[in-house]
């Protein structure tokens, strides 16, 4: 009450550092709560009191006021105080949305919500930390808030929404590992009905309320989701291989959200697949030679021409109960073998098996065939009988990366960086290879049947007309 009152006491306390320690992660949750609280009372007396006209009244009543100051808007400076002071700890408000209290993190958004109606907070900033709490699969109270905030983002600045989605993917992602580390981060709610687990996308309420209806604004989510699969360019670079590591986790979880999301018309799914046809046609492919290179550098017997039309070695290790011990993967137990710079080139590979996988999924799931995912433009319109029947409950979608690589520093000089987990490595080399092969067969079969068909029409042609008598 008593700031409400005297603000400027407000003002002493923020110069003190007296707001900042209460806030702070280090005091008790219990203070943290009662602070938010705090802050949502002071706002909401400040708008009541803008609102009804006592601060004009106030500022009509005191002549040491100038006209000028009135017009320029200076007079209600303590309205412009409360608020200057909550948004200097705005930084620390977007860390209370991931406190593992579930009564702080509801009284954070509450509290965001105001500071966004109020016009005190960016949205630009805002926005990815709301699609974040959509990860809040055990808070439905604290998702359905924040989805009502993103919603009315989303009516008023659609495009910035649709420009904020990868980062409020990532937040999502690194929501669940903050707020329950000890459960599987997942993209996807699990629903038992029947003895059948479905899951519903965490983002099908947005994305059907805020980006499904219409087309610029889809086609921009997608292509922003899959560029965080973007591995490589056109002149066959790792883009990612002198500045970060290939997150697979990340990669793993946004495989899920586009895989989960609620599509109403099959050019959504065609959309995914085309670009990813397209990706591991040119990238893929690129990636794969710079494998069998590295191979043949460190003494494999392999062809660097090799078009990967069978299996080779490590493909029939693979097969194996324990691939790494078996003869054909002897030479990656060898002390000159450089299985560090393998494992990242398997890592990279596994970005490309994840695509692979989604693809085939969308296909299954949607019942596209082959013939018209080749055939597919962007650029088409869509038609009525694209339209399919939209459901949010959708079969598993398989995003887990067989065994598990190393996340920390690379250091050589590190016993423990030699202990890879080869039978993970062995296997991602194995599917990548599995799942190219398949495209390249599918495109060759492809290429095959428009050749036929043309070489039909270029005979048909050829026929001469008989001659009536």
């Amino acid at each position: 009450g008593i700031f409400i009152s005297r603000p400027r006491v407000l003002l002493t306390m923020q110069q003190a550092g007296t707001i900042g320690s209460i806030m702070s992660a280090d005091s008790e949750p219990e203070l943290q709560l009662q602070a938010l609280r705090c802050w949502r009372e002071i706002l909401l007396a400040e708008e009541k009191r803008v609102e009804s006209g006592d601060a004009k009244s106030k500022m009509d009543s005191n002549q040491s006021i100038t006209l000028s100051n009135k017009i320029s808007g200076d007079q209600d400076s303590d309205a412009t105080l409360v608020g200057g002071v909550l948004t200097q700890h705005s930084p620390r408000l977007y860390q209370m949305t991931k406190d593992k209290n579930d009564r702080i993190r509801y009284a954070c958004v509450d509290l965001l919500s105001h500071l966004l109606r109020q016009g005190l907070l960016n949205p630009f900033q805002t926005i990815p930390y709301l699609f974040g709490l959509q990860g809040d699969v055990d808070a439905p109270d604290i998702r359905a808030l924040a989805l009502k905030l993103l919603t009315n983002e989303g009516e008023k600045r659609p495009d910035m929404l649709r420009q904020r989605i990868c980062a409020g993917v990532k937040n999502a992602f690194l929501y669940q590992r903050v707020v329950y580390p000890d459960k599987e981060v997942t993209a996807g709610i699990p629903h038992v009905s029947e003895g059948a687990t479905t899951y519903k996308s965490i983002f099908a309420s947005v994305f059907k309320e805020s980006i499904r209806n219409t087309k610029k604004q889809k086609q921009g989510l997608f292509t922003n989701l899959l560029g965080l699969f973007d591995m490589g360019d056109a002149d066959g670079n790792d883009k990612k291989q002198k500045t970060e590591k290939v997150n697979l986790p990340l990669l793993s979880f946004t495989a899920e959200v586009l895989a989960y999301l609620p599509y109403n018309t099959s050019s959504d799914p065609l959309f995914i697949i085309y670009h990813i046809q397209a990706a591991t046609a040119l990238q893929g492919a690129q990636h794969l030679d710079r494998m069998m290179a590295f191979l043949q550098e460190q003494g494999f017997p392999v062809d660097v021409n090799d078009e990967n039309n069978e299996e080779d070695d490590l493909e029939l290790a693979a097969k194996a109960n324990r691939p790494s011990g078996s003869k054909k993967a002897a030479l990656l137990a060898h002390r000159k073998f450089d299985i560090l710079s393998f494992e990242e080139l398997c890592e990279t590979a596994s970005s490309f098996t994840l695509l692979l996988r989604l693809k085939n999924y969308l296909r299954k799931v949607y019942r596209l065939s082959e013939t018209r995912c080749i055939e597919y433009s962007p650029e088409g319109q869509e038609r009525n009988f694209d339209k399919i029947a939209s459901t949010s409950d959708m079969p598993q979608f398989d995003s887990k990366i067989v065994g598990s690589f190393r996340h920390y520093p690379t250091d050589k000089n590190d016993p423990k960086e030699h202990d890879v987990n080869k039978d993970a490595v062995i296997l991602q080399y194995a599917e990548f290879r599995r799942l190219l092969r398949m495209e390249q067969t599918v495109g060759a079969r492809m290429t095959d049947s428009s050749d036929d068909e043309e070489d039909a029409k270029t005979g048909a042609d050829d026929v001469e007309p008989m001659e009536e008598d």
